[in-house]
């Protein structure tokens, strides 16, 4: 099998880890989920390798207080938190909330719907990862939230979202108008199939290959994707192995001096969506239908050092952000509290119908 290599050479070794099997389970019930596992948690770490003493204690703190499935968070693995809320423990606080806290919607085309980017008209199954990380930065900072409960959660919510917000379909739908004139999209990427996916993932997406693509690469012979099988084995991880991932990215993706890595949520998302309009879409083979699309290797040689990018710039920015937060040498003024949203009508066990996008 002849293949355009772009994986790491790190075999994974390494303990049983809560966080990733709850993962597993999530990608049982749902074909994606944002950054991978391991793409979370690289990002956790090279935000955590740039905290001073103070934030550093403070994450650590923090993150014990975050409730798992059965285990104790850390600095890194607190960075799957929203993700274990879509597993199967159903006992799990706030299980099958903040599914669409995950992504916002932005149109690739100028006419396409605009979406709220201000709290107030959200609740816990409504909004998108801007009035997301809007709110937790409220209570990052000492303020209340009538959703975000405690410090610890807010905490768990950034170290999450910020990783999100850097995958170019959690800020990017294609959006099309019915025969009734109702606007529908693709869910940045859930409803167009891969038809060239890897062999074991039947249902392979494009927001799936997104999530992934900074692991993959090509079967020139046989004309597929193909993901590093050294993640394939979910319920393994190694701290130390992927501090290493984290090491050779940062070596060869670090942002320059000039990038901006102070808190701006919307242009973060802008840049997201920037990607999804010049690249990700636009260098796609699609059906007519734009339901379905194949992957070249051409495609896969621009995503993989793209994705890569984006990871370790999110690494930057989060440590950054929490250096200002948790590391602040004296406290800011408190920021006012956001309104409630309009009341949740919807079940946990409901809401786990939306389509995910996370």
């Amino acid at each position: 099998m002849t293949l355009v290599r772009s994986g790491f050479q790190t075999k994974r070794r390494g303990f049983l880890c809560g966080v990733i099997i709850v993962c597993l389970l999530t990608i049982a019930s749902s074909s994606s989920r944002a950054w991978d596992p391991d793409g979370h948690q690289i990002v956790a770490t090279i935000a955590f390798d740039q905290l001073n003493p103070k934030a550093r204690a403070e994450a650590q703190t923090l993150a014990a207080q975050v409730v798992g499935p059965g285990i104790t968070y850390d600095p890194v693995t607190v960075a799957c938190w929203m993700d274990d809320l879509r597993g199967h423990d159903s006992n799990l606080p706030y299980h099958g909330l903040f599914f669409p806290w995950h992504y916002v919607d932005f149109g690739l085309e100028p006419t396409d719907p605009k979406p709220v980017l201000e709290p107030g008209q959200d609740n816990e199954t409504s909004g998108n990862i801007i009035t997301a990380l809007k709110r937790a930065m409220v209570v990052l900072q000492g303020g209340t939230d009538p959703y975000i409960t405690s410090k610890a959660m807010a905490y768990a919510m950034v170290m999450h979202l910020v990783g999100d917000i850097h995958q170019p379909l959690h800020a990017a739908a294609y959006f099309y108008q019915e025969a009734n004139g109702r606007w529908r999209n693709d869910a940045g990427g859930n409803r167009v199939a891969i038809v060239n996916g890897p062999e074991i993932e039947p249902k392979y997406n494009l927001h799936y290959f997104w999530d992934a693509a900074w692991r993959v690469s090509f079967d020139e012979s046989s004309g597929r994707v193909v993901v590093d099988l050294h993640f394939e084995n979910w319920n393994r991880h190694d701290a130390r192995v992927v501090h290493s991932l984290a090491e050779e990215l940062e070596a060869s993706y670090k942002p320059a001096d000039s990038t901006s890595l102070a808190p701006d949520f919307v242009a973060w998302a802008n840049e997201s969506n920037q990607i999804a309009r010049e690249e990700v879409y636009p260098k796609l083979t699609f059906t007519e239908n734009h339901k379905e699309a194949r992957i070249s290797a051409e495609y896969v040689a621009m995503a993989n050092p793209l994705a890569r990018r984006r990871i370790v710039l999110a690494g930057y920015r989060l440590g950054a952000l929490l250096n200002a937060t948790l590391g602040a040498t004296a406290p800011g003024a408190i920021p006012a509290s956001y309104p409630a949203g309009p009341p949740n009508t919807m079940t946990p066990d409901a809401s786990i119908t939306v389509p995910p996008k996370n």
